[in-house]
């Protein structure tokens, strides 16, 4: 078929576990974390999805798209002009980075855990960007594996940890020796985008990684898989919650607001294993503070 990008409109979901890592080098991806309902709003995705689609039919050459969703029902198509759909561009995000001591975050002794669904709605509203790295907290960076493999934009960026949460000889296989020349210092995560895939088990060395890497001297890290928006959000949520002592709900608007993302379900499950774990310490903590006076 010789196709050169692939749109995939059920990403993310139990029934599709595709990503770049899946199609390698020679084919772009995109996807879109949408499921079969009445009640979804796929609104929200016509812009960057038709924007891709826009991007693709512009490839010197002619190309071949495929789009599909999770039942297989797919078409695909070759163009040797340009979309006829050209979506406005979304201007670039003036929101400011919170800072360590931010007194915008949650702090509730009544917060509790919303539902699974709760919190995937959160996810609904796209208000970040779909960039292939951005900012989401001071000095830690979200991206991709095009952002991962630019040695250029590193350089730019002054970037000096890298957290790979796609580590493996059959993903970004990058490691510790493709930055030698950059004196970055690398951690890999051989993590799967499967809601059945256990990255809880990596959350605290994970987060500790980037701990260090931000109490260094000059330190800036970069967090990424293959999209940046799955494994290694994943990741980034678990250190702002661990580490910066925030909500799942604090933590998802903080990175969303700089970055699309959508963990998966499974992951975004044991987030909220997590947000429990952490909720009912930090009740047990103000318990024995209140005894104490």
């Amino acid at each position: 078929m010789g196709v050169t990008h692939v749109l995939n409109a059920a990403h993310g979901t139990a029934y599709s576990h595709g990503g770049q890592d899946f199609y390698g080098a020679t084919i772009d991806y995109y996807g879109v974390p949408a499921h079969d309902l009445p009640s979804f709003d796929i609104s929200q995705f016509f812009f960057s999805a038709a924007q891709f689609i826009h991007n693709a039919l512009n490839t010197p050459g002619g190309m071949k798209l495929l789009l599909y969703f999770c039942m297989k029902i797919s078409f695909q198509f070759i163009s040797e002009k340009p979309s006829l759909i050209r979506p406005e561009h979304r201007q670039g995000s003036n929101k400011m980075l919170h800072t360590r001591d931010s007194s915008s975050l949650t702090r509730s002794t009544s917060y509790e855990t919303p539902s699974l669904s709760d919190l995937q709605q959160l996810l609904w509203l796209r208000a970040g960007s779909d960039s292939h790295v951005d900012q989401v907290w001071p000095n830690i960076y979200l991206g991709d594996a095009w952002a991962a493999r630019s040695k250029s934009i590193l350089q730019g960026l002054n970037i000096t940890h890298i957290l790979n949460a796609a580590d493996g000889p059959y993903s970004i296989n990058t490691g510790a020796k493709y930055y030698a020349d950059l004196e970055i210092e690398y951690y890999g995560v051989e993590a799967f985008d499967d809601p059945s895939f256990d990255l809880s088990i990596f959350f605290y060395d994970a987060t500790n990684f980037i701990c260090r890497a931000l109490n260094s001297s000059g330190g800036k890290v970069l967090v990424h898989c293959a999209m940046g928006v799955s494994r290694s959000a994943t990741l980034v949520l678990a250190f702002l919650m661990i580490h910066e002592n925030m909500t799942l709900v604090d933590a998802l608007k903080t990175v969303s607001a700089h970055r699309n993302i959508c963990p998966n379900s499974g992951f975004l499950s044991q987030l909220r294993d997590l947000d429990i774990k952490l909720n009912e310490e930090r009740k047990r903590t103000r318990a024995f503070a209140t005894r104490g006076l």
